[in-house]
């Protein structure tokens, strides 16, 4: 029997902590982004296309709905001007 996991959009981690909070009614637990090792040329991480909840063990498939690059560059850019998260870059 194939188990379907839920879907989460990986944008939704382009915010200063880079994490989500689990979706999982009565969850406390935050989604992060996992590393697959890969970096590129400049390295920037790539991330697998997974996530997993340490509190409630559920996993969520990640939309690929914006690239490694432009994910972790975004987090990097809210990090270091944190007076300016509501603007873009």
């Amino acid at each position: 029997m194939t188990t379907i996991r839920p879907h989460l959009a990986k944008s939704a981690f382009a915010n200063i902590d880079g994490r989500v909070r689990c979706p999982t009614e009565d969850c406390w637990g935050d989604l992060l982004l996992i590393p697959t090792g890969a970096v590129d040329e400049q390295g920037i991480p790539s991330f697998q296309p997974f996530t997993a909840c340490p509190l409630c063990g559920q996993a969520f498939d990640l939309e690929e709905d914006v690239s490694d690059r432009d994910l972790f560059l975004r987090i990097s850019w809210l990090r270091a001007n944190p007076h300016e998260a509501g603007e873009e870059p």
